[in-house]
């Protein structure tokens, strides 16, 4: 049975792909500060530590054959609430933990979450091949991030994700397509900001399934290597005009402001996604993964609770605790 450390378990896309790993028959443990709070309580295969990544020792390490690390302030705005901060977080604390691994007499593969968003503003259809031109602090660091693993030993698969979609148990709505569900769901109304703005996106379900493959390759064909991980482009004003269809969610306005001050527009590849799913099926696979996430949304109790919006966590967090000295 494999043996799978989970940096920052409790987040987004952890919430999903801790349960989704433990139905594959692996050994998990999850590490998070619990920002959002605790979500994954299973007792069988899964052991959860409360503490920063940075802290794990040494020996505890040996043991495990992946590292899948989601830690990241991956929210544009979130990252730029306070540079020290988010630099530590999502960069400097990756070299101390980085540093242990290295002292780590066992061969472990390390698998880095990513983002599309590196590629800043291209209006070329990009791939792993063209330049980056990252905007925000956030992409700026895991641009830095994937750079730092490329010159060092320990083998790696980095996965550029698009911009993550589909229910959690942390759940977000400070990312395009859930929030715009939510909006149709419980406000009947849209506000699109520009609007001509293309985006790569990614279901959460598939970035697990991504995942999987990778840890249960038993060629090298994914390692030291890096994957633009999604399932369809558009621009956001399409994106609504879909899941107004797809859903048949009638009455809803649309406000439309076309000054946008989001400056990121990419349209990305598909051959890296077309790896671990067969091309034709994909369509199929962006029809049902909205209609799913819709209905999920549609059940939230709380969908207006401020815990789900990444942002508003970290101004709390950041009022209530500014740095340790240590840190």
């Amino acid at each position: 049975m494999k043996n799978i450390l989970i940096l920052g378990s409790e987040g987004y896309l952890g919430s999903v792909l801790v349960p989704f790993l433990l139905r594959k028959n692996l050994k998990i443990t999850g590490i998070d500060k619990c920002f959002f709070g605790r979500k994954n309580k299973y007792k069988k295969n899964f052991q959860f530590i409360k503490n920063d990544y940075k802290n794990i020792k040494n020996d505890f390490l040996t043991k495990f054959d992946f590292i899948i690390d989601l830690v990241n302030i991956s929210n544009d705005p979130a990252s730029e609430l306070n540079f020290r901060f988010t630099t530590f977080t999502n960069y400097k604390n990756k070299i101390i933990f980085y540093k242990k691994l290295l002292q780590v007499n066992k061969v472990i593969k390390y698998i880095y979450i990513s983002s599309c968003s590196v590629y800043g503003h291209n209006t070329s259809l990009v791939n792993e091949s063209s330049k980056p031109q990252p905007i925000s602090l956030y992409s700026k660091l895991c641009l830095k991030y994937e750079k730092f693993l490329k010159k060092n030993k320990i083998n790696y698969t980095v996965l550029r994700l698009g911009t993550l979609y589909g229910w959690s148990k942390r759940m977000r709505y400070d990312i395009a397509i859930n929030k715009i569900i939510r909006d149709i769901i419980f406000l009947k109304k849209i506000e699109i900001l520009g609007g001509q703005q293309q985006r790569f996106f990614c279901y959460n379900i598939f970035a697990c399934e991504v995942i999987s493959k990778i840890i249960f390759e038993k060629t090298k064909k994914f390692i030291n290597k890096i994957f633009n991980i999604g399932i369809f482009n558009t621009n956001i004003i399409e994106l609504v005009k879909k899941i107004i269809n797809l859903t048949n969610a009638k009455n809803t306005d649309i406000i439309h402001e076309k000054n946008n001050i989001d400056k990121r527009s990419y349209k990305v590849s598909m051959a890296s996604a077309n790896l671990f799913k067969k091309k034709s099926s994909f369509s199929r696979l962006v029809n049902n993964s909205l209609i799913a996430t819709y209905k999920k949304i549609s059940l939230d109790k709380i969908p207006f609770d401020k815990k789900k919006i990444t942002l508003l966590v970290y101004k709390d967090y950041l009022k209530k605790k500014y740095f340790k000295k240590n840190i």
